[in-house]
């Protein structure tokens, strides 16, 4: 009787009537597994993920198939040429959606990497560039630095091609990791290699937290300030704010120390967020008024100490615009101290953006920047304003 019925079961598969061969393969496995052969479990394990994985509704329902998958069948070896493995696809799916790290590498301990194709399907991410990311961002959060720095390197090895800048960010959790513990220069060859790519504020911040710690105290102040002047959202960059107090703690400038104090103050007023007594006190004894929300304007007001940070002992450059790109969002500037011209980020103009216009005659400063274009490392023009001299 069960024969018949579990070719029903395939019958109903084939036609593509997946909730009708589920409820045939539920009722056999429940009342007499013995009956499945090899073939039976393949195609109830293809039912089970056409109901529950391929577009899951129900996350219990998705996890409760995923372990029954992985008990009908064994993760197939697609790594010469990719194919579907209903054990590979419903592990990958749940690593996905499961928020909780440990469970992730719960689920991740199933499948083999080697087993797994690392040819990228358009803007899609390899089944195994997808298992790397998964595994080291869980190893990164529960603190597994030393597993994560291997499986990161491991990562950059083995796989060929790369998605969303995918290679940069395996760079980064080896960056954290070497960061959190303790081996600061390797933190900071890491984060140098990623910044010739990336310029987001937390790569710099991160960078600062180094030379903090190796006691660099000058060359922390100044990519802290970098962070601090990024594009990116004020009040998250509480941390950022609270590295640059301490750095001028200790390089004794009390004032302004205390000044990015009322910052983060503000920032955790605004938002109802715990304040600590010792920073209540701190600032009640500057004077500072304790009830203001208004960290935006805080924030402007520190602007000019953070640009004198991060630009201490660099010459003001002069030059002229010579050309500004169709879109308005960049455009180049003519040195004479330079053969080539310099790009800048419309972002870097400081006034109206409407008198960034060819011919007008600017001033600036230098910045490491990399073209991606040619493959190397370039001076780009930032802090821009109008040459009013």
């Amino acid at each position: 009787m069960s024969i018949k019925e579990l070719n029903n079961a395939k019958k109903a598969y084939q036609r593509k009537d997946f909730k009708a061969a589920d409820e045939i393969y539920s009722k056999i496995y429940n009342e007499h597994q013995e009956d499945f052969n090899r073939w039976d479990k393949k195609f109830y394990a293809l039912t089970l993920y056409r109901c529950y994985v391929q577009n899951p509704i129900n996350q219990d329902k998705l996890l409760d198939a995923g372990e029954l998958i992985t008990k009908l069948i064994k993760q197939s070896n697609h790594s010469k040429k990719d194919a579907m493995c209903p054990y590979t696809l419903a592990v990958l799916k749940i690593m996905k959606i499961l928020e909780d790290p440990e469970a992730i590498l719960e689920w991740s301990s199933k499948l083999n990497p080697e087993l797994l194709n690392g040819d990228i399907s358009g803007n899609f991410s390899s089944k195994k560039e997808t298992w790397y990311k998964l595994t080291t961002e869980a190893l990164l959060d529960i603190n597994q630095y030393d597993k994560c720095i291997s499986l990161s390197t491991e990562a950059l090895l083995n796989l060929n091609e790369f998605t969303y800048d995918s290679d940069i960010w395996f760079k980064w959790r080896i960056a954290k990791s070497f960061n959190q513990l303790g081996d600061y220069d390797q933190s900071l060859d890491y984060l140098n290699d990623i910044e010739q790519f990336k310029n987001d504020w937390f790569i710099d911040n991160l960078i600062a937290e180094n030379y903090f710690f190796k006691n660099d105290l000058d060359n922390a102040l100044k990519y802290a300030a970098s962070a601090a002047l990024a594009k990116g959202d004020i009040d998250k960059k509480v941390n950022l704010y609270s590295l640059i107090e301490d750095i001028l703690n200790k390089k004794n400038k009390q004032n302004e120390a205390n000044k990015h104090a009322y910052l983060i103050y503000t920032i955790r007023n605004k938002h109802n967020w715990n304040i600590d007594e010792n920073l209540e006190y701190k600032i009640d004894e500057a004077g500072f008024d304790l009830d203001n929300t208004d960290y935006f304007t805080i924030e402007k007001q520190l602007h000019h100490l953070w640009e004198e940070y991060l630009y201490k002992n660099q010459e003001l450059k002069k030059g002229v615009i010579v050309s500004v790109l169709p879109n308005k969002k960049a455009g180049f500037i003519r040195c004479d101290e330079y053969i080539d011209n310099l790009y800048f980020s419309m972002s870097e103009f400081k006034q109206d953006k409407a008198l960034a216009e060819n011919g007008r005659n600017v001033t600036f400063y230098e910045a490491d920047g990399f073209d991606k274009k040619k493959n190397k490392k370039v001076k780009n023009a930032v802090n821009i304003y109008l040459n009013r001299g």
